[in-house]
Parts: C-alpha cells; structure tokens; sequence
C-alpha cells in the first residue's frame, strides 16, 4: 500500500466545480423565483379576468332581470284586466269599431292619442288559415279591451329608459299593439304575420313552454337585413287558456352597445353573448364574429367546460376564455382575450419588466461567475505553483531537502511500524567543483539534471528521492533490504558514467558519483537522520577509496 499519507477532501475536490455548482444554484434559485412570481401573476391576472366578466354578467343580468320584470308586471295588469274588463264609452266605442272592422284584410283601431296605442289587426279568415290562431268569441271582447289597457300602461312609459326598441303583444285572435309604429311602408297584415312567424311566438305554446316563463330568442329583422334582434317573450294565460305573448325586442346594435360600455378598453379582449347553442347573439367587436370567434375544436373543448361550470375561464390555444352562464337569459357571456392583448395590457407590462430583471440579473450572475471563476483558477494554480515550489527543487525537479527529510521521516516511522526494512542511498557527484570552475556554471546544471533524471528513472513504486545539497543526493528505498539497494545504486552509478553530457559545441564531459547506503535493519535503528548519517560516512569512504564507487559498510 502507498507510503504517502493521502492529500485532505479539501484538496481532492476541484474548487472551480464548487464555483460552478454555487453559480448553478443561485441561478436555479432565481429562476425559479421569478417563475413563481410569473404563476402568482398569471393567477392574478386570470382571476381578475374570471371577476371581470362575472361583474358584467351581473350588469347584463340586472338589466335582463328590469325587464323580465316588466313583461311580468305587464302580465299581471293584463290578466286584471281579463279579470275585470273595463266598461264606458271607450270601451264600447273600441267594441263597436272592432265588430265594425274586424272582417277587414287589415283594421286598426284609434282609442286617441292621449288615451292609449293603435290596437292593430287582421280579418277572421285569417287567423282560421294559421293553426297557432284562434279567435274565441267567448273571451275575444275581454281580451281586446285588456289589450287597450295594456296599451294605455305602455303609453305611460318611457322608451327612452329602457334599452329595448319594443315591447308589443301579439294576441292570437289576429291582433297587435306596439310600442312604436312599423318601419317603412309594412302594413299591418305582413306585420302581423312576421310577429306570429317569429320564433318567440311558436317558443310560447303549452307544448314548447309548458312552465310558461320567459324565453330569450333571436332572429334576423326582416324590415333590417344586416340587424338581429333579441327577443325576451312572456305568455298571457288566463283560466288555463293561452291569450297571446307579451314581448320585448332588443336590437344587436343595442346589446353590442351594452358590452362596448362593460369593455374597460378597446385592447381588453372582446365578449360574446352566446346562445344555449353556442351561437353568437351579440359582440363587443364592431362587426359579428363568424362562429362564435372559436374554430370548432375550441367551441367544442368550451361547451364542455361550460356545461359543468357556471363560471370559468380556461387557456385555450394562444387565448383565454372566461365565462359566466346568465340568471335571465338562456346563454353565456364569454370573454376572449388573446396573448397579444395580453401583452399591452398591465399584465403584460408587468411580465416584461419581470422578464428583464431576470434578464439583467442572470447577465450580472453570468459576469460574476466568469471573473470569480478566472480568479479562483489562478488562485488554484498558483496555489499548486506555490505548494510545488515548497517540496521540490525548482533545478532538479526532484524533492528539496525540507521535503524530502520530512517524508522520509513518515516512511522511516511507516516502515518501523510494520516491521519492513528500508535503505537510504546517499549520493555525491564526484569533481562538481571542478566542472563548475572548468566549464561554468551551466556545465554544472546540466551535470546535476542529468544526474536527477538517472536517478529518477531508477526510483520504483514507493521510492522517493530529494536534493538533500549543492550536488547530493539521498534515496530512500522502503519494503528493500542492502543487497537490492546496492543493485539499485550500482546501476545507477554505471548510467551516470556510462553517458556523456554536451556542456559547449563539441565538448562532451562524463561524471561520476560516490554512494553510501545505509539498512535500517542491519543498523537496528530505523531513525532516519542516524540512518543517513551513516550513509553518509559511507559515501565519504567511497571518496577516500577513489571515487566513481559504492560503500555499504564500515
């Protein structure tokens, strides 16, 4: 096993890969900071759009809800005038001027203009061509003075307060009475026939609504091509028998006014109002998306979600969709919002100067790590320079004497305490002076290289070798008994003389040196200063002996 005591943990770990990975961590750590910051953002902000289009589902239900309660309100006032029909001079000039016109293709009759609204009508052969009609002779007078009522209450009102463009009564004994008067130059049969055709009135009948509330439904105006209109219906029943529907009529124009208004700004998404199938009823955008402003992948992915939640919202592709199904009406508003938008908005804002932050942090943690990593890569290699310098000979490149005294002290006390024998070889080269004072100092630093390079070729696993002086040399050969270690240095010796060295052009010399070789077990003491003292008396003897030869006794 290796003699060498083994270098600390410190050592072995590289310091650059602890800089490297304290770097990764602290760029790690802020990543992932600023990405937490991102989600509870993005959470803010998907939350604020969920709020958003929930407070204006409330303002559109408010306003939906103002006016269901009015159908209502008008409902109960029509049934109390079924109930109690008023008689006076009115009432029987309204009768007599009905039983007068009621044969007509078209009739309208005029309570005054301070007394009510034109109730307006078609003949009996009429309403006997269309199966939804019936005029009951029974309940038909009751009816017509409930609906001059009714026309009287609706006179009282202000249009101007409400965001419907009508509210009418479409009576299924072949009259109507509005609020406003027809568009263009209609008359009152083609009026009549388009109120009974539209779907609000067919949506009315015992069969398709047989709790009789309110339905919502929309249609093209026939009298405005590039206009819908929105349709809140209410039956008039009385003693189980179905009078006609009571309606209020809402312009596209008028519910895209209503959402303009609810926008904050034009660059905050677009809402639809969307129809229990998903067909678009009304938009905040200027002109009416085709299918909904979804492709059919994205309408289908929202019907889901809506079908189980009342309110939402959801990423879809590149857009955000938010939802909120609607108390009064039978659809949901929803709120797009692309990613576009949201970058100019506060949100966006934010993100971008969050994102230049960790920018700019991540390019001063960058310049950080490449100066402190060039730092402490030379620190680390002068460290090393430093720490070689202070155990080796910067000529030979061999252990200094500091160096090389201290580790042969471990190996010595090593060796003793597992009972193995060592040697130490001292080695002295012979006439340095001389080659120095003959061919300069030069001479003699190629000499001593070459004479470290014999002797470290020479040096086995655990053998360790020092300049322990100007031109001496010591070996020390642990787990090796005399007999080897005079092997080891005899081959040494005959390399050293058995080469030449080029000390100037032309001019070879040969050196030779003198060894002494000291055993720990023959001597019986395994202190390494007695130990190369004797080597060194040895090495002496050689030299009193002639020089270029080995002592290993005496």
């Amino acid at each position: 096993m290796p003699l060498e005591t083994k270098p600390s943990p410190w050592r072995i770990k590289h310091p650059i890969k602890i800089v490297n990975l304290c770097f990764l961590v602290v760029f790690l750590c802020s990543t992932l900071l600023t990405w937490r910051e991102i989600v509870v953002l993005e959470n803010g902000w998907t939350a604020s759009q969920e709020n958003r289009i929930q407070s204006i589902a409330a303002a559109l239900d408010r306003h939906l809800q103002y006016s269901v309660d009015k159908l209502q309100f008008y409902r109960a006032a029509m049934q109390h005038s079924l109930t109690s029909p008023l008689a006076n001079k009115r009432t029987d000039a309204a009768l007599s001027a009905f039983a007068r016109q009621r044969q007509s293709d078209d009739w309208q009759i005029h309570p005054g203009a301070s007394r009510g609204l034109p109730l307006n009508g078609v003949s009996d052969e009429h309403v006997r061509q269309n199966p939804l009609l019936n005029r009951d002779e029974d309940r038909l007078q009751s009816e017509v003075l409930a609906a001059l009522e009714f026309g009287s209450l609706l006179q009282l009102t202000d249009p101007q307060q409400d965001r419907q463009q009508r509210t009418f009564y479409t009576s299924r004994a072949g009259f109507f009475l509005s609020s406003n008067h027809p568009d263009g130059q209609e008359n009152i049969t083609a009026r009549y026939h388009r109120l009974v055709s539209r779907p609000y009135f067919n949506s009315q009948t015992q069969h398709n609504n047989p709790e009789r509330g309110v339905r919502w439904t929309h249609a093209k105006e026939a009298t405005h091509q590039d206009d819908r209109v929105i349709t809140a219906s209410l039956p008039l029943d009385y003693q189980n028998q179905w009078y006609g529907v009571l309606a209020m009529d809402f312009t596209q124009g008028t519910m895209n006014n209503f959402l303009n208004e609810a926008m904050f700004r034009r660059d905050s998404g677009e809402i639809l109002l969307l129809d229990k199938d998903f067909q678009v009823i009304a938009t905040s955008a200027e002109t009416l998306p085709a299918r909904s402003g979804l492709n059919q992948r994205e309408r289908e992915t929202l019907t889901g979600e809506v079908s189980l939640h009342n309110e939402g919202g959801m990423r879809i592709g590149s857009r955000y969709v938010s939802w909120a199904k609607l108390n009064f009406f039978d659809g949901v508003l929803v709120r797009i919002y692309s990613l576009k938008q949201s970058l100019h908005s506060e949100f966006g804002s934010i993100l971008l100067v969050l994102g230049l932050l960790w920018l700019l942090f991540s390019l001063m943690l960058l310049g950080s790590w490449y100066v402190i990593r060039r730092m402490v890569r030379n620190m680390y290699s002068l460290q090393e320079a430093l720490r070689w310098r202070a155990s080796y000979d910067s000529q030979t490149h061999l252990f200094n004497r500091g160096a090389f005294i201290e580790r042969a002290k471990r190996i010595a006390a090593r060796c003793q305490h597992q009972q193995m024998p060592f040697c130490v070889i001292q080695i002295d080269l012979d006439h340095f002076k001389g080659i120095n004072d003959t061919w300069g100092h030069q001479a003699g630093d190629k000499a001593l290289l070459h004479a470290a390079g014999i002797v470290r070729q020479a040096l086995r696993g655990d053998d360790i070798a020092g300049r322990v002086g100007g031109e001496e040399f010591c070996i020390i050969l642990p787990g090796t008994l005399l007999p080897d270690a005079a092997a080891i240095a005899e081959r040494i010796r005959e390399r050293l003389n058995s080469k030449e060295i080029l000390v100037r052009p032309h001019t070879t010399i040969r050196i030779s040196a003198s060894f002494g070789i000291s055993c720990a077990v023959l001597e019986q003491d395994y202190d390494f200063e007695h130990l190369q003292s004797v080597a060194d008396r040895r090495l002496y003897q050689a030299k009193q002996a002639g020089r270029n030869r080995i002592c290993s006794s005496g």
